[in-house]
């Protein structure tokens, strides 16, 4: 006879799998359509049904199959002057985050996570105006509390994205700078993690299983984009992104 207690373990692992593969095809499929907004709804998500320290290094390694197929165009369009110097702030300031996230109580980190994901959809809201507004000096702040969010939360993008805008070139060499820094980013993130002993199997074994829906998601965001992209969507998913960190902030509360 089959002991109930095993019997609910098992209702209750599948149920945990099916939840994390529906978030993490959501979050592809908002990452395709948008070009980013993954980490904006997998870190907060994730850190619900795991500690918050798996939940960031999760999402930060559910990039790297996602950026690889960018970065080798990206890198040979890219400027060094201007995503080195960068990088060297992140290298400085991301250890920093990550020793941070290693440090923080879990519930305390949990809403950390959620006020970050709600300050990143506003920085996104305004982006343009403050990329507009930002001198070289408040571009190196940016940086920093950058390097640092990243570390701490794995959502920085929003922030090192508007220091590049900020320096006024073209749409085309922003772009490649900002996925160039990006794998960047996700590099010195993941060696800090290693370091820090906060790579474990548990997270390595969940990215192999959630790699596919993950691709699967950008790959029908992409299509929904060439299909939807002349409906003003942007900000009705920054809401959705919004109501999500809203959502997982509460019972934290």
């Amino acid at each position: 006879m089959i002991n109930p207690e095993i019997t609910n373990a098992v209702i209750e692992i599948d149920l945990q799998l099916l939840l994390i593969l529906g978030v993490v095809f959501l979050a592809g499929t908002l990452r395709g359509f948008m070009g980013f907004g993954s980490a904006l709804l997998t870190v907060p998500a994730l850190a619900v049904l795991f500690d918050p320290v798996q939940a960031v290094v999760i999402a930060m390694l559910l990039e790297i199959p996602v950026s690889l197929s960018l970065l080798p165009t990206a890198i040979k369009r890219s400027q060094p002057r201007t995503v080195l110097p960068m990088l060297s702030i992140f290298l400085i300031f991301i250890p920093v985050g990550v020793w941070l996230l290693r440090s923080v109580d879990p519930d305390l980190m949990k809403i950390i996570i959620s006020v970050f994901v709600l300050i990143m959809v506003g920085v996104i809201f305004v982006q343009n105006r403050l990329a507009a507004i930002l001198s070289p000096m408040g571009i190196i702040l940016t940086g920093i509390i950058g390097g640092i969010s990243q570390g701490l939360t794995g959502i920085a993008g929003p922030l090192f994205a508007t220091a590049i805008l900020a320096r006024g070139e073209s749409a085309s060499q922003s772009r490649a700078n900002i996925i160039a820094l990006a794998g960047g980013v996700t590099l010195i993130s993941l060696i800090s993690f290693w370091v820090l002993g906060l790579l474990t199997q548990k997270a390595i074994v969940t990215v192999a299983v959630a790699t596919v829906p993950m691709l699967l998601g950008v790959a029908g965001g992409s299509v929904l984009f060439r299909r939807l992209s002349h409906y003003n969507l942007r900000n009705v998913i920054l809401v959705f992104l919004a109501v999500v960190a809203v959502v997982t902030l509460i019972p934290t509360l």
